[in-house]
Parts: structure tokens; sequence; C-alpha cells
């Protein structure tokens, strides 16, 4: 590789004088071509970790927006109809679900079946085709409209996995939401 020629007027070395006095029909060395390719993946090698964690703050700020959005469309719901959402099908089995009933019960205040999948459960459980189609468990309360807001601790909200990187989120009546591990912490 020949070296840059000088500059006579900054005595310096002038990149483009030496591309000026390259042959226009020249190609490059393969010491060159080596070169560029072994910085490429020492850059790459240096972006992957980087780019998977701003994944996942990315798929976790979604997974909140999601849960807000929740709250406010039962905020909306208790104020609409005077009282929590009464599941008809399972009231009295606190272990059991209706997935159905939720998505079509809430899809009037503007919660769309997209707004109930936690992207990263999602990925996670996408090669599953008995996948749940909700990922937050919603709290249950009795007809009483001032039930959900007895206690500022009861979860209106529950993530149904911890797989973002502190536990699952839990969302309370206040709308603020917090992880598992902030409100038990981990056993050593």
């Amino acid at each position: 590789m020949p070296f840059l020629p000088r500059d006579p007027k900054s005595n310096l070395y002038s990149v483009r004088r030496f591309l000026k006095n390259r042959k226009s029909g020249s190609a490059f060395t393969i010491i060159e071509i080596v070169a560029v390719v072994a910085i490429l993946v020492i850059l790459v090698a240096i972006l992957l970790p980087t780019i998977g964690s701003m994944i996942g703050r990315a798929e976790s700020a979604q997974c909140l927006a999601n849960m807000r959005s929740i709250h406010v469309s039962l905020l909306a719901y208790i104020q609409d109809k005077g009282t929590w959402p009464q599941d008809p099908e399972v009231a009295n089995d606190f272990t059991q679900i209706d997935e159905t009933w939720w998505l079509n019960e809430m899809l009037p205040y503007g919660i769309n079946p997209e707004t109930w999948m936690c992207p990263t459960i999602r990925k996670a459980t996408s090669k599953s085709p008995e996948a749940l189609k909700i990922h937050y468990t919603p709290g249950k309360f009795g007809n009483n409209p001032r039930d959900p807001f007895k206690f500022s601790t009861q979860p209106w909200l529950l993530e149904i996995a911890g797989m973002h990187a502190r536990g699952a989120n839990i969302c309370f009546p206040d709308g603020s939401i917090r992880s598992m591990d902030d409100l038990v912490p981990p056993s050593p």
C-alpha cells in the first residue's frame, strides 16, 4: 500500500492527492479488504448486545403503555356502568379468566386485542398454538362501584409472566405500575 503524499502547503498527508495519484483501474488489495471486514466485524460485535437491550427496553415500555391503556379503559368502564366488569362465566372462580369475554367487554372502551398482549410474552409464546389471548389478568371485585378503590395496594391488573428484567408488572388503582421485584425483593 503506497504512503499518502504530503500536501506541500500544509505539510499534511493529503487523501485527495492520494486518490488522484492512484491509477483509475487499480483495485483494492487483499489487506485493505481484510482490514475493512475486520473493522466491520468489531463494530457489529460491539453493537449486537446494545441492540438486544434496546429491543428489551422497547418491549418493556410497550408493556407499560398497554397496562396504562387498560387501566384508563377500566376507569371509563366503572364510570360508565357504575361497577367493575363482572365476568359472568367465571365470576366465582379466581383461578380462571375468560379471555374472550374480557376482549369483547373492553373493546368499546378502545382496548383492542393487541393491547392485551405484552410484546415480550407474545415473542416467547409465538410458536405455541395454545398461547393466551390476553397477558394481563384483571382483578376480581364485587358489584359495589367503590370496591376497586377500597385498598390502594389491591392490584387491578397483573402481568401473567415475569419476563421483564424486574419481574411481572402490576397496575394499581391510582394507575401506577410497579414490578414484582419492587414489591417483594428477590430472596438471596
